[in-house]
């Protein structure tokens, strides 16, 4: 992630720079205590996550923060300040900040929201993978069967990048599990599992305990995903068919802290949920 820090106080910008740079997929492209010089280089540097001061002479955090958008450039906003009114909180938060943190600050806080600005970046990312995913699609109907079936297996791939489960020990049993019910044009339940892994009961316990955790992995950044965009439709719908929405709901309400437990997966709706959506 690129970075840039506007701030009135060099001693903070030093203090943010060595949090943000402490992990190397992050980089501070630029620093300045000039709010002009900072939409200058808004204009012309890639920066994902922008560190604003409210308090800055001449124009303040949320009259920059107008300015860079007016001109059709839109950045993730961390704004910082000493106490301020709660109106001016809102009246920030309503011209686009992700995250407000109260000065001194706090670097437990600091790294937690970078974290969490860092994965509201890549949750949209995906987002887009899956518009450009379902965009494709609905163009694309004369393709003939070999053609169709890559087309399948990739699309199905876009949507377990979309999950964030491409990665985990189970993946490589997810992939192959995928691939050949496309293949086959079978359904979860029609899969004989010994043959297909050649393995033993025992086995089989262990490959669906390795999917089980990654697909689980997918619903919990799904929650995330419902939280971020409530009335986003395409992940309503991969909520209910690859989850049931019941499930989602339950997770979200454990990772607000209202449930002691989350969701369920259930590997047969899963994965005849996936074959659905990409059909």
């Amino acid at each position: 992630m690129n970075f840039y820090i506007l701030d009135n106080d060099s001693k903070i910008i030093h203090l943010l720079s060595n949090i943000i740079e402490n992990d190397f997929n992050n980089t501070v492209v630029g620093t300045t205590s000039n709010p002009q010089q900072a939409y200058d280089d808004a204009m012309r540097l890639g920066i994902d996550i922008m560190f604003i001061d409210y308090a800055m002479p001449a124009m303040d955090g949320v009259q920059l923060i107008q300015k860079i958008q007016d001109s059709h450039y839109y950045p993730h906003f961390i704004m910082t300040a000493q106490a301020i009114l709660p109106s001016v909180k809102t009246s920030a938060y309503q011209h686009g900040i992700d995250f407000f943190i109260e000065k001194p600050l706090n670097i437990a806080e600091v790294k937690s929201v970078i974290k969490l600005a860092a994965q509201n970046i890549n949750m949209s990312n995906r987002l887009l993978q899956v518009l450009d995913l379902v965009s494709g699609a609905a163009t694309n109907n004369n393709t003939v069967t070999i053609s169709g079936k890559n087309k399948k297996k990739e699309n199905a791939q876009s949507i377990l990048r979309f999950l964030g489960i491409t990665a985990g020990n189970g993946a490589p049993a997810i992939n192959k599990l995928i691939n050949t019910m496309i293949e086959r044009e079978i359904s979860f339940d029609e899969v004989n599992f010994e043959e297909f892994f050649q393995c033993d009961e025992h086995g089989k316990k262990i490959i669906f305990q390795r999917i089980r955790r990654d697909i689980k992995t997918g619903l919990n950044n799904l929650a995330h995903m419902c939280m971020d965009y409530p009335e986003n439709d395409i992940i309503l719908e991969y909520a209910n068919n690859l989850y049931e929405y019941k499930n989602v709901h339950n997770e979200i309400s454990f990772l607000k802290g209202e449930r002691t437990n989350g969701g369920q997966v259930s590997l047969k709706h899963f994965f005849n949920g996936l074959i659905q959506e990409i059909n």
